[in-house]
């Protein structure tokens, strides 16, 4: 999504909705996603576009364990601010490209590990025994 400096000047808040089907092809543990609802409240200081998003969008993820899909519903809220000071979170350009940064945003808000409820059963390795010589201690430290 771009928008004008000029345009946006003029309002205090947008909303807008992003489609991130294409993107997603290159993040494997998104299985899909629906487009994304976002809203913006717009604030202008010193040079610097102050843009307070309220993100709300639906997904699929991959299980971390068994790879088995998982809805997910995720709505944050996150201040950015554009500008050409060293304490900007990214440059002003005209004109602004808002996709690019909600999607990064979305990757860094959704979960790094996420489970299917019938994960909880899955185990890859055997456990182990413990030497002979620890027997003994191994009963004494499961109590």
């Amino acid at each position: 999504m771009k928008f004008s400096i000029h345009d946006l000047k003029e309002k205090t808040s947008i909303d807008f909705i992003c489609d991130f089907k294409n993107e997603i092809l290159q993040t494997p543990d998104i299985l899909s996603i629906e487009p994304a609802y976002v809203t913006a409240d717009i604030r202008f200081a010193n040079d610097e576009l102050y843009l307070q998003f309220k993100i709300d969008c639906h997904m699929i993820l991959a299980c971390s364990k068994t790879l088995k899909p998982v809805p997910y519903h995720m709505q944050f809220e996150e201040t950015l601010i554009f500008g050409d000071d060293e304490d900007s979170d990214f440059p002003l350009t005209d004109p602004l490209e808002l996709g690019e940064v909600i999607y990064g945003l979305i990757i860094s808000e959704k979960p790094y590990t996420i489970y299917h409820p019938d994960a909880k059963d899955v185990t890859f390795e055997k456990e182990k025994s413990p030497h002979p010589a620890f027997a003994e201690l191994d009963k004494t430290y499961k109590k």
